[in-house]
């Protein structure tokens, strides 16, 4: 076993490399959240962190382990919290509340509060996170609404340990938990508690870490349960299988493993914390306490290799599952990474392990390479004895499938077998079948072989379960025997067009799209549907509606759309109108105006072949962007009327249109006004009154009514009054007025109403409308005096115009009106009319009558205003008697009967005093003037200060007043009273002490007062008050009042001091205690002493001398005239505190007062002398035997003794028994810098810590050394080494050193320290000696590494070479750039991986760092881009000689396009425009295959400098992906006519023919002219060439461009040019072939017109028979055949519209031509929608 790594003689690597990923710290998460309890690690994707803000706020830290560098911080107020292994799903803990969130939705997923708490939680799978509470372990899932589940209880043997860890296997079928204890032995016990979910049962085991694993033996899975355990005697790693019950029987059986765990000799206390299993590798991580890693084989559980990874702890870990290492995070923050390194396995176990066994069954298991030699050897003695099976079997475990190759099976393939056995090849796929999975080849040999069998059926087998490799060739040949098993291998191997082609084959046209967007595929979705469309119409438009569907979501991984027009052209290019039809709408929903076209011909197709589709598309209301004015002349002429108004924008159009009312419906002829302008509208309403005045009268109603708003009321009203029909305007308005705000309308409706008659809706209106100018109505109604009054009472009641009403009224003798006006209609208002009534001195007994007729109705306060008003209250005491005496209780009615009452001096003071329901503030203003007193009465029933006050300061009643505010007891009333700013303060005042006060008895009167003076800050007053109380009567209810006496005390000592003396001898109520501190607090010290001796409080009163007047001489006389011993304690502590140590001591000691101990200790520390420590020792000793805390006391002796330097009185001290804490003393006299004290305190403790400094300072140096390895600290180590070091003593501060270096927190510390004193050479010694060491960590071979940068120049390429794996590679880089050692940098780079930076410095710093096969090594692992680029420019400056080669190497990575530019812009000075292109052919041709535009133009433009018209034709044939139509303009212009005959070529293909025929021509190239005019199918161009060759005389020429050009050719033009030039022998060939061909036509012509006449004449024949044959024609006359095209006649009812009379038949049905439809109920009557009725015309 490899006890360690890294050592210095080992040239063998080790099979694991470490690596810090980044720091917690450094990215700032604080130190003290790098906890157990405060980060969680549930995968190597998060790390949660809870920690505390500088605020004491707590917050949430996720660190993404690919981005730590900005890390998710959020307030929680949760205690835990753990992210989900796999999505960004957080949990949250807070006590017993659990809470799930999910950061991508920000959403609370769920939460659930636990019935007890949480001790431990994790998530065990995706799915589940596992709670442990004290007592049992619950499932909580994500994907349901469950709450947590109850798996099992604890056991026994977890009952008081701290969990760390629970994990479950992969079905949640096998669970256990992990808890740690401390044991008696100060070690530390660890329990398990594995539980069976089938089985429902528990084991304890002995162990700290676990897991579960699943592995694979022989083909078959199952699962393994790795633990760990330490003992008193041992420490073993087990291994066994649990669930072996689901296996089948014939499964093969782990075997129990267990393994001894290796712990240093120097590390005794160490033990397993985590157990991670590589499921990649299968190989076991074990981590202990001190940061060692162990790494074990799953299968034999051999130990791997060992090595510390970590000096701190490693309290939190995870696999990573992409590359089968380990993620952990130990006590500083570090996040280490570690790694297989899987070149290095395999040797590593030959060379160190010696196990050839193990170092095979790593590299078959897990591909690690090193063993392919092996298993070559064994395969190839095993095949040549004839042991097919076995060599099968050893090739499918060779390591990374090395022996799977095609020579493999063709070597079995050649084998031959006796006839009836099976073939070597089938045995040889049996084997790896068993043991893994085939790869493409092995798949697709033994797909031949079976289906050559004929079981294909065992396919389908291997296939489910994924022991084949698919691939193309595979499905094409499964396809043959079985579509569907083809689909499914054409899937799994994403051979995607063979997908859409077997979707489309087996009818699964709606998966073609959603597969396409699915895997990213571009697709041409008219070719999918044509070839669907071949199956069925049906299919074609599913395929063509999915498709379009799924592409509108995700256009981006296909073609941006999907060409509609040609999707309907190619539909009905094959005659499918409807799917046409049916496409269109599902595709054009979004109305974009691109499709206005598309929309256009789908509806003029449809209004041609089928009307009642395009009306059916109309009425959906989808398309808004085809031609309006083509499609609606197409729906006037196939009677769609209401679409043709909507589409037609012509005002004559729309009038023409409009006649039809007949047969539109009249509900759209309403909403479609709503769509014309003002204007217009308005000439359609006169155009359709005109055409039909009482027929179309009441649409026209309704048509102004709803858009009165819009076409304007005041034009409407023209429109209607216009007519000569009685009743138009007043139907309109009355439509109208019921929404209208409009006063014109309102004031219109009600003249034409009341001129009508109708005076029933004139009062309807009157009565509710809100929007009428009541002056203009009032006016016009009283003008025409109407017998019917309710509209003018209505008009004036509701607006304020009784009074005028009533003398209207009263002038036309209409009394009964104003009589029912009261009583009938409004009583309320009976006080304005009889103000009115008795404006107009109307009869008083009418009046009183008129009153008591409405008396439980009126307002009665508005009526005794009225009556107040006029001076005839008198008239309403009948009146209000009646009310009081029918019990009411109204504020109003007896507020009137008091006015009326005192109006006539009917006892009022009685009453005021008596009546409980007046209204005090109403009745007292109404008295003021009358009677004050009265008004006094009134205000103090009611309690209303304010006016009380008002009224008794104007009329002087202040005795009245202050009897009001001592019985009141009111604070604010009070403090309004005795406001300085008051000018009535002061004789209120007076009558309140010599009047209300003495008159009262109630005490609680009296405090309110007091509290009243107190508040208003009156002292003089107030004493004068309590004088007169206190001292001054002979209550004695007051004068022996404490509360009074105390106020008194305290008032005096505000405001008069110097009474305050005499109230104190004078007093003997009061509280002493509480006057007295009151007193002190006033620094009136004499006042409190008396009272505190008055009092016999002797401790006080001599703390009063000695704290507040400091009089210790005073203190001490008044000590020795009382002689008690409290009062000598008091003085004693007093003086101590005082700093009079000595004097304290002795007052202390005459009291006998023990009790002060700890007070003399701690004034001592702050002002003891050393004469005062002589007192101290002697008091303490005195103390000693009596004090609880003896420790201190005795810790304070041996202190002083040092103090005074009585180190021999120390010694024998400590020699006897004593409690004294030496260790605080010596700290104490270390920190105070007395040595030798020091030194004999630390040696007596054994604090060799301290000793050891204590040494340093003594110059004592080795035994300072011997101490600070006898105390092993850092701190100690520190000091003694940076001592040593000042002091040149190099060896023992090497010694020193050594022990500092190891820790990496120290590292730099020393480093800085040898530095800053210039000792380079002396540190280096220590770097190196330290690298040896077991604990040498990775910064000291970088910082060693550094140090040699700076200091060794010369070894530092052989030290990177040696040390680069234990180094942190980007610091060592920084270091070797700082000194310039480019060859070290590129090194480094390169092993870091980091090849774009390795290049980078090579390019830059090349005689130092470039060569060639290097550079070119790095190049071809280089990611970067920009670096490849950044290369070539390098050879094109400095290695042109080498960059064929290099461009080479660089062609499937870079960007042929940037890399023509590149060399197209080199030496172009120097080589021409093409630059070093030309030298770069060979690169050109291998980039050429992309078909790349810029590609192409660069190889053609350099065959073109070259004049290799081969190669260029060749490369323009192969290559067309170019800008041919500028090439061409190019070789137009060159000197060689081979060249511009290929332009020529390139102008014909590209459609430019009038540039061909002009480059031709220029050439004399005739052929090329009429191929030319021929290939473009264009009349006019053929026609201008056949001229030219006339003009030029060349009629062969014109032969041949008749014959080519003979389909579009026009005979007339041919004939025309012919007689012209005189070439009619030359065109008469052509015109032969012309007259053929329209004789032909014409006779086909003829012969299908006569057969169509036939048909008709036929068809004619038949249906008279019918007609003449059917008897019933006589009884009932024609069917609806014969009158398709006649009106429906009904006899129609009044008001219908449409009807030309009433009672006359009315013709129904919209949309002619289309079946009759439904009329509608008439919703067009005002008559039916008003409550008034029509008046006759």
């Amino acid at each position: 076993m490899a006890s360690s790594g890294g050592g210095t003689g080992s040239a063998t690597a080790t099979p694991v490399s470490l690596s810090e990923l980044f720091s917690l710290t450094a990215i700032g998460v604080s130190a003290q959240a790098l906890t157990f309890n405060a980060l969680t690690l549930e995968s190597d994707r998060h790390i949660s962190i809870r920690e505390m803000t500088a605020t004491g706020q707590s917050q949430l830290v996720v660190v993404d382990t690919a981005d730590p560098n900005n890390p998710l911080r959020k307030p929680i107020t949760a205690d835990s919290a753990a992210m989900n292994p796999v999505n960004k799903i957080i949990a949250l803990r807070a006590a017993n509340q659990i809470q799930l969130f999910d950061f991508a939705t920000k959403q609370k997923v769920k939460s659930f509060a636990m019935p007890e708490n949480v001790v431990f939680w994790k998530w065990v799978s995706e799915k589940t996170i596992g709670l442990v509470t004290p007592t049992a372990v619950y499932h909580w899932r994500t994907d349901d609404a469950a709450e947590p589940r109850k798996v099992f209880d604890r056991h026994a043997s977890l009952t008081n340990a701290q969990i760390i860890n629970y994990r479950a296997d992969a079905r949640e079928e096998w669970l256990c938990l992990v808890g740690i204890a401390a044991n008696e032995g100060g070690g530390v016990t660890g329990s398990i508690q594995l539980y069976s979910v089938t089985k429902r049962m528990s084991q304890a085991i002995e162990g700290h870490a676990a897991s579960f694993v699943e592995f694979k033996i022989e083909g078959h899975m199952t699962t393994l349960f790795v633990f760990a355990s330490k003992t008193k005697t041992n420490s073993k790693l087990h291994i066994i299988e649990v669930g072996q019950d689901r296996k089948s029987e014939d499964a093969p059986r782990f075997e129990k493993q267990a393994s001894d765990i290796y712990y240093p000799p120097e590390i005794g206390d160490d033990f397993p914390v985590a157990i991670q299993v590589s499921s990649k590798y299968s190989i076991v991580y074990l981590i202990t306490r001190q940061g060692y890693l162990h790494l074990y084989d799953i299968e034999s559980a051999t130990a791997l290799y060992m090595n510390r990874i970590s000096d701190v702890s490693v309290f939190a870990s995870a696999p990573r599952s992409s590359t089968g290492g380990l993620l952990g995070v130990n006590r500083r923050g570090q996040v280490l990474a570690v790694e297989i390194n899987t070149q290095a396995v395999v040797p590593y176990v030959m060379q160190k392990l010696r196990d050839v066994e193990l170092a095979t069954r790593l590299a078959s298991r897990n591909g690690f390479p090193g063993a392919e030699k092996l298993f070559f050897d064994q395969f190839q003695e095993l095949f040549r004895e004839g042991q097919y099976r076995e060599a099968a079997l050893v090739a499918a475990e060779s390591p990374a499938g090395c022996l799977r190759t095609p020579e493999t099976i063709q070597m079995f393939r050649s084998v031959a077998v006796p006839e009836g056995q099976p073939s070597a090849l089938l045995v040889y796929f049996q084997a790896l079948l068993e043991r893994a999975t085939l790869n493409k080849l092995e798949s697709l040999e033994l797909g031949y072989q079976v289906v050559s069998l004929n079981r294909a059926h065992l396919l389908e087998k291997w296939l489910k379960e994924d022991k084949m490799e698919c691939s193309e060739e595979l499905g094409d040949l499964v396809r043959q025997t079985n579509v569907n098993l083809g689909l499914a291998v054409y899937i799994k191997a994403k051979a995607h067009e063979k997908v859409i082609q077997c979707l489309i084959e087996t009818g699964q046209t709606q998966k073609v799209a959603a597969y396409a967007q699915k895997v990213g595929m571009t697709v041409d979705a008219t070719k999918l549907v044509q070839m669907a469309s071949s199956y069925s119409p049906q299919a074609a438009l599913e395929l063509a509606n999915s498709m379009q569907g799924q592409m509108a979501l995700a256009t981006r991984a296909m073609q941006p759309e999907v060409d509609h027009d040609a999707m309907y052209e190619m539909f009905i290019q094959r005659g499918m109108i409807q799917e046409a039809t049916s496409y269109c709408l599902d595709n054009l929903k979004d109305d974009n105006p691109k499709w206005g076209k598309l929309q256009t011909k789908v509806l003029e197709a449809n209004l041609v072949n089928a009307p009642q589709v395009a009306d059916a598309i109309l009425q959906q209301d989808i398309w808004h962007q085809y031609d309006k004015q083509k499609i609606a002349m197409l729906c006037e002429r196939a009677g769609l009327f209401q679409h043709a108004l909507e589409n037609f924008k012509d005002l004559s159009d729309v009038k023409r249109v409009m006649q039809n009312t007949h047969v539109l419906n009249p509900d759209f002829i309403v909403s479609y006004f709503g769509t014309l302008a003002p204007d217009d509208a308005l000439e359609c309403l006169k155009e359709l009154i005109k055409q039909n005045p009482k027929g179309n009268l009441q649409l026209s109603v309704t048509v102004a009514a709803k858009y009165t708003d819009h076409l304007g009321a005041t034009k409407l009203m023209n429109i209607f009054s216009s007519l000569k029909i009685q009743n138009a305007l007043y139907l309109y308005l009355g439509a109208v007025v019921s929404f209208s705000d409009d006063p014109e309308v309102h004031f219109k409706f009600i003249e034409a109403a009341c001129n009508l008659g109708m005076f029933d809706d004139a009062e309807r209106v009157t009565r509710e409308s809100n929007f009428y100018d009541p002056e203009r109505v009032k006016v016009f109604l009283m003008s025409i005096k109407p017998r019917d009054p309710r509209p003018l009472i209505n008009v004036c009641d509701r607006f304020g115009f009784v009074d005028e009403m009533i003398r209207f009224m009263i002038k036309n003798g209409q009394m009964k009106f104003v009589e029912g006006y009261v009583q009938r209609v409004n009583p309320l208002r009976c006080s304005t009319v009889v103000g009115t009534l008795l404006d107009l001195d109307q009869d008083e007994e009418f009046i009183k009558k008129l009153i008591l007729s409405v008396k439980n109705n009126v307002k009665v306060g508005d009526l005794v205003t009225e009556c107040e008003k006029r001076g005839r209250l008198k008239l309403l005491l009948q009146f209000l008697e009646s009310c009081v005496a029918d019990g009411s209780t109204d504020v109003d009615v007896h507020s009137g009967v008091a006015k009326v009452y005192i109006e006539t001096n009917i006892n009022p003071e009685h009453f005021l005093d008596s009546n409980p329901y007046y209204d005090s503030r109403v009745v007292g203003a109404f008295c003021e003037k009358r009677d004050p007193f009265l008004a006094f009465v009134a205000y103090k029933r009611g309690r209303c200060d304010n006016e009380l006050l008002d009224v008794t300061n104007k009329n002087q009643l202040y005795k009245d007043q202050a009897r009001y505010l001592v019985d009141r007891e009111s604070p604010e009333l009070w403090e309004k009273v005795l406001d300085p700013e008051n000018p009535n303060r002061k004789l209120v005042l007076d009558q309140v002490i010599s009047v209300a006060l003495p008159e009262t008895k109630a005490p609680e009167k009296v405090s309110a007062t007091v509290k009243a003076f107190m508040a208003a800050d009156l002292p003089e007053l107030l004493m004068e008050l309590l004088e007169k109380l206190v001292l001054q009567t002979s209550n004695s209810v007051f004068s022996r009042n404490r509360n009074l006496q105390n106020l008194l005390v305290l008032t005096a000592a505000k405001t008069d001091k110097g009474r305050v003396m005499e109230y104190v001898r004078r007093l003997d109520n009061y509280d002493a205690t509480d006057i007295a501190e009151i007193l002190i607090g006033a620094e009136m010290f004499e006042e409190a002493f008396t009272i505190f001796q008055k009092f016999e409080k002797y401790d006080l009163a001599v703390g009063v001398l000695v704290e507040n007047l400091q009089d210790f001489k005073r203190a001490e006389e008044y000590a020795i005239k009382v002689d008690k011993a409290e009062v000598w304690s008091r003085l004693g502590s007093t003086l101590c505190e005082s700093g009079r140590i000595v004097d304290g001591i002795n007052a202390l000691m005459k009291a006998k007062d023990h009790s002060h101990a700890l007070l003399v200790i701690k004034c001592a520390g702050e002002h003891g002398s050393e004469k005062d420590y002589e007192s101290v020792v002697k008091y303490l000793k005195f103390a000693r035997s009596k004090v609880k805390d003896i420790k201190k006391v005795d810790t304070e002796i041996v202190y002083a003794l040092c103090r005074t330097h009585r180190l021999g009185e120390v010694e024998e001290f400590i020699a006897l028994p004593h409690a004294a804490d030496l260790d605080d003393v010596g700290e104490r006299c270390f920190d105070e810098e007395l040595w030798p004290a020091s030194k004999l305190l630390f040696t007596a403790t054994s604090n060799y810590a301290k000793l050891a400094i204590v040494l340093v300072r003594l110059d004592e140096f080795q035994p300072a050394v011997d101490a600070a390895r006898r105390a092993d600290r850092v701190p100690t180590w520190k000091a003694v080494c940076f001592a040593c070091v000042d002091k040149r003593e190099f060896r023992l501060a090497q010694i020193c050193a050594l022990h500092l270096v190891v820790e990496s927190s120290e590292l730099m510390n020393v480093i800085d320290y040898y530095q800053d004193r210039g000792f380079f050479m002396e540190l280096i010694e220590v770097m190196d000696q330290g690298l040896s060491l077991d604990r040498a960590h990775q910064a000291m071979f970088t910082e060693n590494g550094i140090l040699y940068s700076k200091y060794r120049e010369r070894n530092m390429m052989e030290y990177v070479k040696m040390w680069w794996q234990r180094c942190n590679i980007p610091r060592l880089i920084r270091a070797c750039e700082n000194a310039r050692q480019w060859a070290e940098v590129t090194y480094l780079h390169i092993q870091y991986n980091e090849y774009d930076n390795a290049a980078l410095v090579m390019m830059q710093h090349s005689p130092d760092a470039w060569s060639p096969s290097g550079f070119t090594d790095v190049l071809t692992k280089a990611g970067n881009l920009e670096v490849m680029y950044k290369a070539i420019q390098f050879y094109v400056d400095e290695q042109p000689e080498l960059l064929s080669d290099l461009l080479l190497v660089l062609a499937p990575k870079c960007e042929s396009t940037r890399v023509i530019s590149i060399l197209q812009r080199a030496y172009q000075d120097e080589f021409g425009p093409l630059g070093l292109l030309p030298l770069a052919k060979g690169y050109l041709h291998k980039v050429q295959e992309a078909n790349v535009p810029e590609v192409n133009s660069a190889v053609n433009e350099v065959y073109l400098a070259e004049e290799n018209i081969d190669a260029l034709k060749e490369s323009i044939e192969s290559f067309d992906n170019f800008d041919q139509f500028d090439f061409a303009r190019i070789l137009a212009t060159h000197e060689r006519i081979e060249l511009r005959r290929i332009g020529i070529e390139l102008y014909r293909k590209n459609g430019k023919y009038e540039h061909a025929i002009e480059a031709a021509k220029k050439e004399k190239l005739w052929r090329d002219c009429v191929e030319s005019a021929a290939s473009s199918k264009d009349s006019e161009l053929a026609e201008s060439l056949a001229e030219y060759f006339l003009k030029n005389k060349l009629r062969e020429g014109f032969t041949a461009t008749l014959f080519n050009c003979f389909e579009f050719f026009k005979p007339d033009v041919a004939l025309e040019l012919a007689w012209l030039y005189e070439v009619m022998d030359f065109t008469m060939p052509f015109m032969i072939q012309t007259l053929k061909e329209v004789g032909q036509r014409l006779i086909g012509l003829e012969q299908e017109s006569k057969d169509r006449r036939e048909a008709e004449e036929e068809t004619r024949k038949e249906m008279e028979a019918e007609v003449n044959d059917d008897p019933s024609v006589l009884l009932y006359g024609l069917g609806p055949t014969s009158g398709a095209n006649q009106p429906l006649l009904l006899t129609g009812a009044a008001g219908m519209h449409g009807g030309p009379v009433a009672g006359g038949p009315a013709m129904i049905g919209w949309h002619g031509g289309h079946g009759s439809v439904p009329v509608p109920p008439s919703t067009y009557s005002v008559a039916q929608n008003n409550t008034f009725s029509v008046p006759p015309s």
